[in-house]
């Protein structure tokens, strides 16, 4: 499992990779500090679900690994996990990991996964109550897919999206709300402050 951390030390420097190990949390886990231009941010990746040779449709072969992060912002405290304001990533990582392999299913961009039925906020800061996988955005050029041993591999941003975010995307598809999405500047970069972007129009497209 260490051949993902020295991937990511030789790309981007001992300093700023390390494993992150949590009490009760059984999925292993990489913190990745990040300098972008605009600010810092702190990455925490699965290490290990590339293991797992997820059943993909036939168009997809090829992106049978893969590896699911959140982006998180300067301000996010990482150490302090007994607040749920600052715990649900670690918390949906493994909630997603171990769903994975379990259940036997695959991921893809556009995955979506909704917090509880009714669907509630993440946190009392994190207003959103679904949970979007993408290919990297900010992050992008840092997290391209690779070679790793014997695997292709590919990462997979986890980003929160509010309600009405979620209804646009599957009324729209994935593809049209990717395009508005990131025509409004929405990124992987978790934000307690973001606001929904369709929010002040009705009709979207």
């Amino acid at each position: 499992m260490n051949e993902l951390k020295e991937y990511f030390e030789r790309r981007f420097g001992e300093h700023r990779v390390s494993d992150f190990e949590i009490d009760g949390i059984e999925v292993p886990l990489l913190k990745i500090e990040l300098e972008l231009s605009a600010s810092p941010v702190t990455v925490i990746m699965t290490n290990g679900l590339r293991n797992y040779a997820m059943p993909v449709p036939e168009k997809l072969m090829g992106q049978e690994h893969i590896e699911l992060f959140f982006c998180l912002p300067s301000y996010w405290d990482l150490t302090d996990l007994k607040n749920e304001n600052m715990s649900w990533p670690v918390t949906w990582l493994e909630k997603l990991g171990t769903h994975l392999v379990n259940s036997a299913t695959w991921y893809g961009p556009g995955h979506t996964f909704a917090n509880g039925n009714p669907h509630k906020s993440f946190s009392l800061t994190m207003k959103p109550n679904h949970l979007i996988l993408t290919e990297p955005i900010k992050l992008e050029e840092h997290f391209p897919s690779t070679r790793l041993g014997e695997h292709h591999l590919s990462f997979l941003a986890v980003v929160p999206i509010f309600e009405q975010e979620f209804d646009i995307k599957m009324a729209k598809g994935f593809v049209k709300f990717l395009r508005k999405f990131r025509a409004k500047n929405g990124n992987e970069i978790v934000d307690d402050y973001r606001e929904n972007i369709f929010k002040s129009r009705f009709r979207i497209f």
